[in-house]
């Protein structure tokens, strides 16, 4: 998994390109925990390039989401794969976050909250 990861202002993107599972959750944790200490509340997910996720990469995204609305903000998820739109429906959380085409209109979702 590689993350790319763009901070502007209080907003965070993070684009996941592979695979989220156990064996790299602590590096998707590590990078939550950084773009909170930078002074970031709200969380932009682009899961477009993410093909698999297992039930350890669904715990670290909802795991974001409880960390950034406990300190005022947001998580946001970006034009998911096929394959974690399923799995988000399926586990029933994908109803929890704001879905998005593009990271624009997350970010402009974000500024209007």
């Amino acid at each position: 998994m590689d993350l790319d990861i763009k901070q502007s202002g209080n907003t965070c993107s993070l684009r996941i390109k592979g695979q989220l599972k156990s064996s790299n959750v602590p590096e998707f944790d590590a990078a939550l925990e950084s773009a909170i200490s930078s002074g970031c509340i709200y969380l932009i997910l682009d899961l477009e390039q993410m093909p698999f996720i297992d039930s350890s990469g669904i715990g670290a995204i909802v795991n974001a989401l409880r960390r950034t609305r406990q300190i005022g903000g947001d998580t946001k998820l970006v034009n998911p794969s096929s394959f974690a739109t399923k799995t988000f429906k399926m586990v029933g959380i994908l109803s929890l976050f704001g879905v998005f085409a593009t990271e624009q209109e997350a970010v402009d979702a974000c500024a209007t909250a």
